[in-house]
């Protein structure tokens, strides 16, 4: 199985039993196992698909891509604030929410309203004010065109530009080309009042989720292979991605090198299937979400490591019961956001 977008994660769950396996265990799923002595804790419960977290204002707030509806769009998606082991809706939330970021005493969000089976509006949103319930600011600092697929992961640069990914194609059924829709397979950049809009890099097929080292305004990006034609099982990427880089795709998978020749290389290549989402940093390491485990097997996900230099990868937490998406940092901790609904805190 290979899944692209967290919009279709719920959907794919339903058609292999894995949500409604992991929902109806008895005495509600098993938590995962640290490995070489990491400590895991459930944080919260209750949410959809979690698929990234902030942290500011002593408060951890997570963004959820919801729960596939049959007769429509995702639901229950949103921006949520985590407290006392559950989660709250904050009012207004986007249906759909793939990244936050907090800067500067403010919350950004990349979400998405469905307006119907296949249009939705796509936006930047600055929310500020804090009391507690909700934000009393917002501002939609940018607004996509029309027919744009919409947005992934985002998060700030030092030079304090705001980066976000384009995605493949979440209502339109865009896999692996031609480009249908405006910026898709590129990275775009903005700063956080909404001025200076530019594409920071392209040719990339799903650049999914960031971090960034400190100092630097080059991320770490994770790429997601494409699904189609079933036998072409083209390999997953994470990228170190520069100012103008190209990658090549839709010409360049790295299923036959002499297409990728003068295009940007992937900081590291990984097998098919291996689906690295969620993006963090500590220390001199990055931690990745892989979707349904290194071996591509599920049904559950593992959270996993490498140099920032890049190398072999290493296993932090093993045994969820089902796939995981969102990674977030603080305090030299881990936030990992399951597809049962449930938040893990790991301490490597």
């Amino acid at each position: 199985m290979r899944v692209r977008g967290a919009a279709s994660i719920a959907a794919a769950l339903l058609s292999t039993g894995v949500a409604a396996s992991a929902a109806t265990a008895a005495g509600g799923p098993p938590p995962p196992t640290g490995v070489g002595g990491a400590k895991v804790q459930l944080v919260a419960s209750g949410l959809h698909t979690p698929t990234s977290f902030a942290f500011g204002g002593g408060n951890l707030f997570e963004g959820d891509g919801g729960a596939e509806s049959q007769s429509g769009p995702p639901s229950g998606g949103g921006v949520y604030v985590l407290k006392g082991g559950t989660g709250t809706l904050i009012p207004g939330s986007p249906q759909f929410v793939a990244g936050l970021a907090w800067y500067k005493g403010a919350l950004y969000v990349s979400g998405g309203l469905f307006t119907g089976p296949t249009t939705s509006k796509w936006q930047l949103l600055k929310w500020s004010g804090w009391n507690g319930k909700t934000f009393t600011k917002r501002q939609a600092i940018y607004t996509a065109p029309k027919k744009f697929a919409g947005f992934n992961g985002l998060a700030f640069g030092a030079d304090g530009r705001l980066y976000v990914g384009v995605d493949v194609g979440l209502t339109n059924g865009n896999d692996h080309g031609p480009a249908k829709t405006p910026y898709v397979y590129d990275i775009l950049s903005i700063k956080p009042n909404g001025k200076g809009f530019k594409v920071f890099a392209t040719g990339i097929r799903q650049p999914w989720q960031f971090a960034f080292p400190k100092g630097s305004s080059s991320p770490y990006v994770s790429n997601l292979g494409q699904d189609k034609p079933p036998k072409l099982n083209p390999p997953d990427f994470v990228l170190r991605v520069k100012q103008g880089d190209n990658y090549g795709f839709p010409g360049c998978t790295w299923v036959v090198p002499a297409k990728c020749k003068g295009f940007a290389k992937p900081f590291q290549q990984f097998g098919p299937h291996t689906d690295i989402m969620g993006m963090a940093i500590i220390g001199q390491r990055l931690y990745m979400t892989s979707f349904l485990g290194t071996a591509g097997k599920g049904p559950g996900g593992e959270v996993v490591s490498m140099p920032l230099g890049g190398g072999t990868l290493k296993p932090v937490v093993k045994g969820f019961v089902a796939p995981t998406v969102g990674l977030g940092v603080h305090g030299g901790s881990l936030y990992v956001g399951e597809v049962t609904g449930q938040v893990f805190r790991v301490t490597p």
